[in-house]
């Protein structure tokens, strides 16, 4: 990884939202909605001002999740020093422009079909922020988006690694965003229980990933790509190297829409073969983040995946759950998180799980809670597990 590009609710940069991430400080705030919604906080990013990234043509056609993912491609660029034109590149989203769509249904509704935006469509299309980012590098290789829920952009990790590891790319862009802090969606995750329902005034504590007082996922927002190139090429243009890419896997449960298997067999094979795909055993891995959406049935499920896969070392191993500061991205989480883990093994430390004052009893594991602590970091694993019963897991190393 030789370039770091991140818009988040903690910040713009990688030092704000590590940050964030090290001290434990939640970057939750109250939402402020046009309707009433049973949906009170969430990981909003404050100040961003796509006209410092694209042009006015641009910002007029295009929607805030091509803008967040474009700002972050082009931070990631810049860390880079990167001059060439990338060979391909990988974007995880969830949703796309949802609430591009709901904008649109809106003005049908209101107006009727003619009046529309002839250009909504380009606003909401999932691919169309990955295209307006090879547009402006220039990418003709592949340029693909991957919608495995919030397993997206992990996904999208493992994508690139295989595309550099195979030798069919030197210099690839991965990436992942969302922007779904809009009514439909939300009424949407609460109608199916999967909200936090705290007040306004608790923004602060509200994710509280593995704690017996969770009560639902915080939403959240935000973008991030990484440069992954081969060793060949970082050495070639003396790249600064911020951390290696081990191993990849992604599987699918293949159980329920939305429920993760309660036994997290599958789950713990994804982490298995994560490890197997970097060479190493389980017991090599000092890190997991976590995907701590802060839900009963996934916190659950997940620890018991970490049991199956890590054997006895689970109860060693260190694990940090980076939505308990930053909330839930969707299809960007497990690339943000992933910035974390590169500067946790760079700073051998492991931040805490905000908010982790009363440990459920079913997640009796090391999760880090409230502090964090320095820690000799060489191998983690960051895990992602997405509705529709998709997981996958990317395996990091230290430069």
């Amino acid at each position: 990884m030789t370039g770091i590009g991140v818009e988040s609710c903690a910040g713009g940069t990688p030092d704000e939202l590590w940050g964030a991430l090290a001290a434990g400080r939640p970057a939750i705030s109250p939402l402020e909605l046009e309707a009433p919604l049973p949906c009170h906080v969430g990981g909003v990013i404050h100040g961003f001002d796509p006209r410092e990234h694209l042009s006015a043509q641009q910002v007029r056609r295009t929607s805030r999740f091509q803008q967040l993912l474009f700002a972050a491609a082009m931070k990631a660029r810049e860390d880079a020093r990167l001059r060439i034109a990338p060979d391909a590149l990988y974007v995880g989203t969830g949703g796309g422009g949802l609430d591009e769509t709901a904008r649109l249904v809106t003005m049908m509704n209101h107006s009727g079909w003619p009046r529309m935006d002839r250009l909504g469509l380009l606003r909401l299309l999932p691919n169309q922020a990955a295209g307006l980012v090879a547009q402006e590098l220039g990418v003709t290789g592949p340029v693909l988006t991957l919608s495995t829920a919030c397993a997206a952009s992990t996904d999208a990790i493992g994508a690139g690694l295989r595309a550099v590891r195979d030798g069919t790319a030197d210099v690839v862009l991965v990436g992942g965003v969302e922007s779904w802090l809009d009514i439909p969606a939300l009424a949407s995750f609460r109608l199916l229980d999967a909200l936090s329902q705290r007040p306004a005034a608790e923004a602060a504590v509200a994710s509280r990933p593995f704690d017996r007082d969770r009560d639902g996922m915080v939403p959240a927002e935000g973008a991030a790509v990484l440069v992954l190139e081969s060793e060949r090429s970082a050495l070639r243009r003396g790249a600064t190297v911020h951390g290696e890419v081990l191993g990849a896997a992604s599987t699918c449960d293949a159980h329920h829409p939305v429920a993760p298997r309660a036994d997290g067999a599958v789950a713990a094979r994804t982490i298995e073969l994560a490890c197997a795909d970097a060479g190493l055993d389980t017991a090599a891995v000092d890190l997991v983040s976590a995907h701590g959406t802060s839900t009963p049935l996934n916190d659950r499920a997940e620890t018991a995946a970490i049991k199956r896969a890590f054997g006895v070392h689970a109860r060693h191993v260190a694990i940090t759950a980076p939505k308990s500061v930053i909330g839930h991205a969707c299809g960007a989480c497990g690339i943000l998180e992933s910035v974390g883990v590169l500067r946790a093994i760079r700073e051998k430390y492991v931040p805490p799980t905000a908010n982790l004052d009363n440990p459920d009893p079913d997640c009796d594991l090391d999760y880090t809670p409230v502090v964090g602590r320095p820690a000799p970091i060489g191998v983690a694993v960051k895990q992602n597990f997405g509705f529709g019963g998709h997981n996958s897991a990317v395996v990091f190393g230290a430069a």
